[in-house]
């Protein structure tokens, strides 16, 4: 349902007077968005609570895993977790940026995390992850989110759904 709201943003000229919404203007808010997605990755890679928590807008939340998590449960999770890891590879692929209006945009990923805690056991998951982010101010902030995570097999042979199914995620690289 998400997709078929946003489906019409930023396809009609404004009426209020502003720049239309040209070529130029997506490619900007693309770069930018492209741009706020990786410090947001630098900063879990960074195991860096409050630079991640700081990419969240207020009314943030997130379906992850069949669950809905809000801001605050999100920004306590980070704060508690991150700072404690031993070591956290977040490997994302396969960014892709989509502007929606000069003020809207989403950007989709695979990530590969590598996590050790810190009585050194190592966790692997993969999984695909879309994020809605919103220009407010001069910050681009987000504000929705989608994340499923399946775990890795032992043998690094790729992943297994929640149904046991295998899963084509992590294929490909953004370069």
């Amino acid at each position: 349902m998400l997709v078929l709201a946003l489906a019409g943003c930023g396809s009609t000229p404004p009426s209020d007077g502003a720049a239309p919404f040209d070529d130029a203007a997506r490619a900007a808010v693309e770069a930018a968005v492209d741009s706020a997605t990786r410090a947001f990755e630098a900063a879990e890679r960074a195991r860096d609570a409050e630079a991640a928590v700081a990419h969240l807008a207020p009314d943030f939340s997130i379906f992850v895993d069949g669950s809905r998590v809000d801001y605050e449960a999100s920004a306590t999770g980070m704060r508690a977790s991150l700072p404690t890891l031993a070591h956290f590879e977040p490997g994302w692929t396969d960014l892709r940026v989509r502007a929606l209006s000069p003020t809207l945009a989403i950007s989709s990923f695979t990530f590969n995390d590598s996590i050790v805690g810190e009585d050194g056991a190592l966790t692997r998951t993969t999984g695909p992850t879309t994020l809605v982010w919103e220009k407010r101010g001069s910050d681009w902030l987000i504000v929705y989110g989608d994340a499923d995570h399946y775990p890795v097999q032992p043998d690094g042979g790729g992943a297994t759904s929640a149904d046991g199914a295998g899963s084509a995620a992590g294929a490909g690289d953004d370069g």
